[in-house]
Formats: C-alpha cells, structure tokens, sequence
C-alpha cells in the first residue's frame, strides 16, 4: 500500500515537472520570436536556436522548486475565493443589523416593557320618547333619515372626544396623571411634545375613542386601561357625563323655547294693554262709547224721515190731481215735506261734518273705532297664539327631551387586546425585508 502511494506521488510530480518544462519551452519560443523581430540578423537566428538547448538542462536543477510553486494554489483563485467569503459575510451582516437585531429589539419592547391594555367597550344610543310610536312605520331604513337624534349622537360622540371630557376626568379620576405615569409604557404614554405641537389630546384616543355607525345611529364607546376594572369604571364615569351633556343640551334648547315663547305672550299681553288704552281714550276724547250705534240711529231716522217724506209727496200728487193744488191743506203738506227735507240733509251732516267741540266727522270716528277695536282683537289673538305656544313648548320640553340609552353595558375581556403583538411583529418583518431587498439592490460591496 505504501508502495503504491509512493508511485502515485511520483507520478504526479513527474507530469507537473513535464508541465513546468513544456512552459519553459513555451516561454523561450516567444523570446526567441520577439528578439527575431527586432535584430532580424543571422547571428541572432543561430542564438535563438541555442537557446532552447542551454535551457532545457538548466530545468532539470530546478524541477524541485518548480515542483514546489506549482503545488501552491494560484493567488488569483484564492482572490476569488476570499471576495465571495466577504461577500456573503457582508451580506449576513447587513441582515443581521438590518432585520434580525430590529426584530429583537421589537419582541423584546412588546413581550417585556409594552403595558398590555384591557378594552372596555360600550354601544349606546340617543332616542326621545316622541320616536317611540314611530317604530312601526319606520321600515327598515327608517334611521337614515332621522337627522335629529343623528345630531345628537353626533354631539355626544363629539364630547367623548373633546378636552372637556379629558379635564373632568382628570379632575375626578386622575386618568391623565395614571395614562402619563410610568403604568404606561414610554412609546404609549400620553405626553406632550412641544416640538412637534402636539398635545396631551392628540393622543388621548388611544385610550377612549367614540365611533358612530351613521346608518344605525348607534355609537361604541372604547376605552383601554392596564386594567380591566379600571377600563370599566372609566367607561362608567364617561357615559354619566355623555348623558349629562345630552340632558343639559337639550334642557337648555327648550329652555330657549319656553323663554320665546314667554316673551312672546309678555308683548301680546303688552300690546292688548295699550291697544285696550287707545280705544278706551277714544272714547272719552269722543264722548262716544260706540259710534257705530249712533250712526244706526242717524240712519234709521233717515229711514223714518225719508219714508214720511213720501208719504206726503204722494198725498201732494193726490191733491193736485184732484185739483185742490192750491188748497191751504196742501201747501200745508208742501211746507211739511220741505221741513223733513232740510233735517234729512242736517242728519246727513251730522255723519260727515264736526258737530259741536269733536273736530272728528262721525265717519272717521268710526273708522279710529273700528281700528281700535281690530287692534285689540289682533293683539288677544297674538296672546291667544303666544299661549298655545308656549304650552307646546313645555309639552316638547317633557316628551322630546333626549335621553341616552345604554344599549350595551361597559364590559372588559380577561385577555389584553393592546399591543397587538402578532400584527406589528409581521408589520415590521415586511418593512425590514423590503428595506433590506431594497438597499441590497442599490449598494454593492467594494472589493
């Protein structure tokens, strides 16, 4: 066996020192071309045939050395070799800085220092005691078009979300004080960062947040704690002030009302008190308590003087046809009817000229009469208008009054639902390996 390796080992250094000589050789042709090229003479043609002779002993001394360097592994294949090792090694090094150590440092902030946070949610709705008769008619979109409690939810969830809401708790609970404390992990706590103008509130929906569903009119109340009995109470004392934000809304609307139409009623009443004034100084100014039943007896006198005035002109006809034209009766009867002329026409003065210390003709003094007394009945009516309305008002202000209804109670689950470690674990794997393609397409490894 020895022998064999012996002979294995021989014949492999015999065909590197026959590659070394068939170099050699090679080598020694080229040279002898190129010193033929530029002295171009005989004598340089019989010293290039020369030379392969001298230098074919002189390889022989020199196979061991040969022999030696030929074993060595050429330095260009071990460059190669070297760069693709750095290569990959850069590679993994960018990996490693790039996605694996992030994603360390991630699970070890959402596993070891994040707060896990208990959500408490609540469903609510905003009704009146007027909507309860209109279920039935409704329909099954009947909710989309009822714009007054839309309104109201829509303020409601409006002061969830305010810093009204966030002061009163503060002051009553302490919540501001606990969410900025250090029961709250540093990227989740509530602070205020001047420098980017952003204030306690602006992060204050991490932890109670309101949304409204516009078609069924119901809103969900959030609101997230270290706690689950905490999440519950905060929850509890956030519906108390929703709801007396909502009563105080809408007391004060129809307070508003109720005030209107008192003040109402107070100028109807005013107006009646003077349009009552006016009629009564017209009266006295007058002497006339109702003009209307002095002008009836002016022209029922007519009536009476006109119809007698008739009579005689028919009995004056009578007498002249008969021919007793001339008698004393008969002029008698001429002078009677020109008497009860002259006081139909003083009658008649009587309803257009003054008459005595009044300077107003008796027709105008029944027109102001007349005006009067529609004042009078204008403003009763306004008063009668202004009570009716009021009474509305206090029946709105009894049954419309909206009142919000705890659909659903406050209640928290045992199990923490914040942070939500599986989805921000495969969030920042994506955006890490999409970096990572990203920037091993754009930079290369110098070698």
């Amino acid at each position: 066996m020895a022998e064999r390796n012996e002979l294995e080992e021989a014949r492999i250094i015999a065909l590197r020192a026959e590659r070394v000589r068939i170099a050699a050789r090679e080598r020694a042709a080229r040279l002898e071309a190129e010193s033929a090229a530029e002295e171009a003479t005989p004598v340089a043609a019989v010293a290039s045939t020369a030379a392969p002779a001298q230098a074919a002993p002189t390889t022989e001394p020199a196979s061991a050395a040969e022999q030696f360097l030929s074993s060595v592994p050429p330095p260009q294949t071990k460059s190669k070799a070297g760069d693709g090792s750095g290569r990959r090694l850069f590679k993994n090094r960018r990996f490693f800085w790039m996605v694996v150590g992030p994603m360390l440092l991630i699970g070890f902030y959402l596993f070891a220092v994040a707060t896990p946070l208990y959500e408490a949610r609540a469903v609510v709705a905003i009704t009146k005691p007027s909507d309860s008769g209109d279920g039935a008619s409704a329909g099954l979109l009947g909710r989309l078009d009822d714009g007054s409690s839309l309104q109201e939810v829509l303020r409601a969830g409006t002061f969830i979300n305010s810093q009204a809401l966030m002061d009163t708790l503060e002051a009553e609970l302490g919540l501001v004080t606990e969410l900025s404390g250090p029961a709250i992990d540093p990227l989740r706590r509530l602070r205020a960062i001047p420098i980017l103008s952003r204030a306690e509130h602006d992060s204050f929906d991490r932890f109670v947040e309101a949304s409204i569903d516009i078609q069924s009119g119901l809103m969900t109340l959030y609101v997230r704690s270290p706690s689950p009995e905490r999440a519950v109470e905060v929850s509890d004392a956030v519906l108390r002030y929703a709801e007396d934000r909502v009563a105080r809304l809408s007391q004060k609307l129809f307070d508003t009302r109720r005030v209107y139409a008192s003040d109402m009623r107070m100028v109807a009443e005013q107006q009646v008190q003077e349009a009552q004034a006016r009629l009564v100084a017209l009266q006295f100014e007058h002497q006339e308590v109702d003009p209307k039943n002095r002008i009836e007896d002016i022209y029922a006198r007519i009536r009476e003087l006109e119809a007698e005035s008739r009579e005689l002109n028919s009995n004056i006809q009578k007498a002249e046809i008969e021919g007793f034209g001339d008698s004393p009766q008969t002029q008698r009867m001429v002078e009677l009817d020109n008497r009860i002329q002259e006081e139909i026409q003083r009658e008649r003065a009587q309803l257009v000229s003054p008459e005595g210390t009044s300077e107003t003709p008796l027709n105008n003094l029944l027109m102001e009469y007349e005006m009067a007394l529609l004042e009078v009945d204008l403003a009763r009516q306004a008063v009668k208008t202004a009570i009716e309305a009021q009474a509305a008002a206090g029946r709105e202000a009894a049954l419309n009054r909206s009142q919000l209804q705890v659909v659903v109670p406050p209640s928290a689950s045992s199990t923490a639902l914040y942070p939500k470690v599986p989805g921000i674990l495969a969030f920042c794997l994506v955006v890490f390996l999409a970096t990572y393609v990203a920037v091993n397409g754009f930079v290369r490894p110098t070698r």
